[in-house]
């Protein structure tokens, strides 16, 4: 799944820069992540140096010293002292983050880009190794004596000192050399030309391939906001739209005139697609194909920090649906921080995978009809804010990032989400402006509401596509506003799949004279698309000891034949009941005790659990665990028991699903199987091939033959 690999590090572990140091630095980091990198067609690392200042800042005097991220805490906040309680927060001090750290200049950042690329070349000499580095457009990362003394007229105000880069600001004049520049910046030069000559001299000079434009570069002034210069939190300002929206293509035009060929990578802001045009203007479907060799951003970080799974897998979705002419997307895992004194993998995370499982679930439907997920990695951070590199914090995510890797969706999920990129993004009209900002937070919300929701296709893509790639999902979707995703909703309901529609107004459709159609309302609240769920089959109850508390974010994924839950439980001591259109959903490897149809679990923290059974039984406990084959016959063997005059629906792993076999268990411990006939292969066109038995009481074992010829 995984074609490149990106390794991201701030100048932090160089706490020496001399050859030798600077080699084992860049090998050790290799090493560290063997199990990771291996067999990987591009390794990369993208560098924090500082916060891109150093790049505005180049001269071309390569022995000239550049300031970097040498601190914990706001780079721009006042320095502590001895004097200073160690208590004081590092949003109101910065502290060194070494005493006596060491001195960078630009030879010295030359010859750390050569390392990683020699000592990376050496450890996996098939892969292509690249280096990258990063431009950002806050205060927090360095002391950036552009931004916030000699240009601040390109500056936002915020809540951070000093505020963000506005992207499409205009520069005063200023007689200093710059290597883009050598007579100076005329007055009234646009910013995104001068990053873009500057980034294009800069990373030529250093050995960089590629720049991460961070934190919203070419995009918002203000990622972390949901307000912007379209809407004030209050109203949405359409006569502002046209300005704004140009202003943003021609932050990439310009950029792009300055720096033509360097590879580009974007974070992006916190938000969505809707939410992002809506209150800022950003036209992401004309970005995606003005041909400007970018990766599309991938997801927020932030659901680490908030909780916010909803936002985080509502967003990501939104960027991913269509994609540029490069047609990858990047997942991004958030280990350690160079900065901010935390390690989320141990103190956000607490060691658990689920901003793993969660993300590494959401899929997207490409032009040809294809299921696919993410096929770039990067990791946040190789280092923590001391610069150190625990091995413990590579050893315990990678065996899940790997195992996430291996069980990547391979079907649309039982839920798809039918988006409308280029409809959202051409919008000039306050109601559609209104709608895709209230639906994606009503999506955003619905997710945070227990909602199982993480594939998604373009509405573009989706009027193309064969309406069998959908007969076994159901549909989610904004009203339609183009009559060709409407024309396909109905051929899609009139021969049997289901659509679930949402808005806050509905005008007259022929869709809605359909019983597989349901209606819900925006205003309603986010329940109301799990309940419209429920209608159709698919019923997910939470029951919270306390009023308030926050259910389980979950995402349903299909791979091999089977599905996987991937869980965040906020509260462990929530009751999770499940029912679906065959049954109860019974996960692997425990118990489920079965309350009026319904399994019922109390999920830990963080769970990723296979399902290949789903059993109608009314009550009882209902368990599942992995046996050994214990014959050549068979390659995978597992036990169910506690079965009651039950129906049973069975998923074979894929190459096995039209001659799986179930046997009961032998009291005796005969390993021998004895295959049970009431068993019976189904071929359903709504639900798949499984095998079905009826009137099923006791313990079975459930087999998978074995590929070997014997």
């Amino acid at each position: 799944m995984f074609k490149n690999i990106t390794l991201e590090v701030s100048l932090k572990p160089f706490k020496q820069t001399d050859d030798t140091y600077i080699k084992d630095v860049c090998r050790g980091i290799f090493t560290q992540w063997y199990p990771m990198l291996k067999n990987r067609r591009e390794i990369s690392v993208m560098m924090f140096t500082a916060d891109g200042s150093e790049l505005l800042d180049y001269a071309g005097d390569l022995d000239a010293q550049f300031d970097w991220c040498y601190f914990i805490g706001n780079a721009s906040k006042p320095l502590a002292d001895k004097n200073d309680d160690l208590g004081i927060s590092l949003h109101s001090k910065k502290r060194y983050y070494m005493k006596n750290p060491p001195i960078m200049t630009y030879r010295i950042l030359q010859k750390i880009v050569s390392a990683f690329k020699t000592e990376g070349k050496r450890v996996f000499p098939d892969s292509e190794i690249t280096v990258g580095e990063i431009f950002d457009i806050g205060p927090e990362f360095a002391v950036s004596d552009f931004k916030y003394n000699r240009h601040k007229e390109i500056c936002t105000h915020t809540d951070f000192v000093g505020g963000f880069v506005d992207s499409m600001a205009l520069l005063n004049a200023d007689s200093r050399k710059y290597a883009a520049y050598p007579e100076g910046i005329p007055d009234k030069t646009p910013f995104s030309l001068f990053l873009g000559k500057q980034a294009n001299e800069f990373l030529n000079a250093m050995g960089f391939d590629f720049i991460w434009l961070s934190n919203g570069v070419g995009f918002s002034t203000n990622p972390w906001s949901q307000d912007g210069k379209i809407y004030d939190g209050k109203n949405f300002h359409v006569e502002r739209l046209k300005n704004v929206r140009e202003g943003v293509r021609e932050f990439w035009r310009l950029f792009r005139e300055g720096c033509p060929e360097f590879p580009v990578r974007t974070r992006g802001t916190n938000n969505s697609v809707g939410i992002d045009y809506a209150s800022d203007g950003v036209p992401l479907y004309d970005i995606y194909n003005a041909g400007l060799n970018i990766t599309p951003p991938p997801n927020s970080p932030w659901a680490a920090i908030n909780d916010d799974f909803g936002l985080e897998l509502m967003g990501h979705m939104t960027r991913i649906c269509n994609l540029p002419e490069d047609d990858r997307f990047m997942f991004r895992y958030y280990i350690h921080d160079p900065w901010w004194l935390n390690s989320p993998w141990y103190d956000r995370y607490n060691g658990q995978p689920h901003d793993i499982y969660l993300p590494m679930a959401v899929s997207r439907i490409d032009k040809k009809g294809n299921v696919c997920s993410a096929e770039i990695l990067s990791i946040l951070s190789v280092d923590n804010s001391f610069g150190d590199m625990p091995d413990s914090c590579v050893n315990e995510p990678v065996a899940h990032l790997l195992k996430a890797e291996k069980e990547e969706s391979d079907e649309p999920a039982p839920f798809v989400w039918v988006y409308p990129m280029r409809e959202y993004t051409t919008a000039d009209n306050e109601s559609m402006l209104k709608s895709m900002y209230f639906g994606d937070k009503f999506i955003c919300d619905a997710i945070n509401a227990g909602f199982p929701l993480n594939c998604v296709v373009s509405s573009d893509n989706f009027i193309n596509h064969s309406s069998e790639i959908y007969r076994r999902s159901i549909l989610i979707s904004p009203f339609p506003g183009d009559s060709a995703v409407e024309e396909k909703l109905l051929s899609i309901v009139e021969n049997g799949g289901k659509v679930i529609v949402y808005a806050y107004e509905y005008e007259k459709s022929k869709l809605f004279d359909n019983d597989n159609v349901l209606r819900v309302n925006i205003s309603d609240g986010a329940y109301a698309l799990v309940e419209a769920a429920d209608k159709f089959g698919y019923s997910i109850i939470n029951e919270v000891i306390e009023k308030g508390t926050k259910p389980p974010t979950i995402t349903v994924s299909k791979h091999n034949n089977g599905m996987y839950f991937s869980v965040y439980n906020v509260n462990t001591t929530t009751k999770t009941k499940l029912r679906f259109p065959l049954g109860a959903p019974i996960l692997m490897c425990g118990e489920t005790q079965i309350e009026d149809g319904y399994s019922t679990y109390r999920f830990s923290r963080s769970e990723h659990r296979e399902c290949r059974i789903f059993v109608e039984q009314e009550s009882g406990v209902i368990g599942v665990r992995e046996a050994t084959p214990a014959c050549v016959k068979y390659r995978r063997r597992f036990k169910v028991m506690g079965l009651k005059d039950a129906t049973v629906c069975y998923f074979s792993e894929a190459y096995s699903k039209d001659c799986p076999a179930v046997g009961p268990v032998d009291p005796n411990y005969n390993m021998t199987p004895v295959l049970d006939s009431r068993f019976k292969v189904v071929n359903d066109p709504d639900y798949g091939t499984y095998i079905r038995g009826e009137h099923i009481t006791g313990d079975f074992f459930f087999f998978m033959p074995t590929r070997k010829k014997w």
